[in-house]
């Protein structure tokens, strides 16, 4: 049984035994490996939100019968009594073709919040995760070379698993443009709390008034420690990804920055990714900066 399973089952059984339990009001919508994990432990330590195991609950990946879901286990558990609404972080929404409508569908008026990171740092930090998960996942060069230009899924059957999808999306789930437009067709953005993963490592106590102010609540009157979890291995096998691999990247990325800045109002003039395309900083540095973080071999 996988760790997914294992905190789903714990969940489910919590929510089996509960006297009382809280729908789902907010959403961590995105996106992985930008800090969701630590906001979501942050934002459970409130005393209105309703906590408890399982971070990703990934109903609006799963198979379902989307034309009439049930919602019954939709909720979480609540052991406290002051608790007066319960999230859920699962950052492959934001990113999974249709989950930001089914989430539409669900409730119209519920508060999103996403954290963004340079692109290609998010994505070496997931090809790391799933290297060191997975015996069978490529080395980087070849990852770069296999999914380097893959395109924003716009469908997925809705019967299917979405593990083997979501494994071979390191590079695609960069393109935080096409996938903020996609989801602000269905949540204006006054429904959202947009951070960037620079700001919530060196601000967590702002980034968690700005949360609070969202869905509504007292902020915070001592502010939890901010945890580190999840952190990808940061020494892997095998070699690094040529200048040019590299540069393929940077210019896969370049417009669709240029979006993203436009429809966020996030400053992402920190992120290396962006400066690379802007010309600021060269490509070799670059790939010498992210591979350094990896711990792969010059």
């Amino acid at each position: 049984m996988g760790i997914l399973t294992r905190a789903r089952e714990a969940r489910l059984s919590a929510l089996r035994e509960a006297s009382r339990s809280l729908p789902i009001g907010f959403v961590i919508a995105g996106v992985q490996k930008a800090g969701t994990t630590s906001l979501y432990s942050m934002l459970s330590k409130h005393p209105q939100v309703a906590g408890g195991p399982q971070k990703e609950i990934r109903f609006f990946i799963e198979p379902h019968d989307w034309s009439n879901p049930d919602y019954s286990t939709y909720r979480r558990p609540v052991k406290r009594r002051r608790p007066t609404i319960a999230g859920d972080a699962t950052p492959a929404y934001l990113f999974f073709p249709g989950a930001m409508e089914r989430i539409h569908r669900y409730d119209p008026d519920i508060r999103l919040m996403a954290s963004f990171r340079d692109p290609l740092e998010r994505a070496f930090s997931q090809w790391s995760m799933e290297r060191s998960r997975h015996d069978h996942y490529p080395d980087l060069p070849e990852a770069i070379e296999r999914w380097g230009d893959a395109e924003l899924p716009s469908s997925y059957p809705a019967d299917a698993k979405p593990s083997p999808m979501l494994q071979g999306s390191p590079f695609v789930r960069g393109l935080y443009g096409a996938q903020l437009e996609r989801a602000l067709r269905f949540f204006p953005r006054d429904q959202w709390l947009l951070v960037e993963f620079r700001q919530l490592l060196r601000h967590p106590d702002a980034v968690l008034d700005a949360a609070t102010d969202l869905l509504e609540l007292p902020r915070f009157e001592t502010y939890p420690a901010m945890p580190h979890k999840m952190a990808s291995p940061v020494t892997n096998p095998g070699d690094r990804p040529s200048t040019a691999a590299i540069e393929r990247l940077v210019r896969r990325y370049a417009d669709d920055l240029a979006t993203f800045e436009h429809l966020s109002g996030l400053d992402l003039s920190g992120w290396p990714t962006k400066q690379a395309a802007d010309g600021t900083l060269e490509l070799a540095a670059l790939r010498d900066r992210l591979c350094d973080k990896l711990g792969l071999r010059a």
